[in-house]
């Protein structure tokens, strides 16, 4: 019984970590990784400068694909995916755009899940209005 009382706590606390792995992103790492590495190219707060080469992100959680941004010219691709940007669809297009979406512009994948993660929920956090 000795045995059951000791671990039965350490699976409750391998469960509680890897729900936290498993979990929302962070906001601010995705905020420091966008400016490294996006914002050459997009801007997704109105009041942060950003690249002119690549579409405004300023809303794009519920957005439709391929939409927004009236000073960008869109491929033909991201307009015709009937893609809705949400979690699941931004996750999957981030990793492999040119799989996701054949046709894309959008020429830079992001390869690692906890990027992709953190960028989400700094997205996230620009359209709930928390910073």
């Amino acid at each position: 019984m000795s045995v059951r009382l000791f671990t039965a706590p350490l699976i409750l606390l391998a469960i509680g970590v890897a729900a936290r792995a498993a979990g929302p992103g962070d906001a601010a790492a995705g905020k420091a990784y966008f400016s490294q590495m996006c914002m050459q190219c997009h801007t997704a707060d109105p009041t942060e400068g950003g690249g002119e080469i690549g579409p405004s992100l300023v809303g794009l959680i519920g957005r439709q694909a391929g939409v927004g941004d009236t000073r960008f010219l869109y491929s033909a691709a991201l307009k015709g995916s009937k893609l809705v940007w949400n979690a699941a669809t931004l996750d999957h297009f981030l990793a492999d755009p040119a799989t996701a979406v054949p046709g894309t512009t959008m020429p830079l994948p992001v390869p690692m899940k906890t990027d992709r993660d953190n960028l989400i929920a700094y997205f996230q956090s620009l359209s709930s209005g928390a910073q």
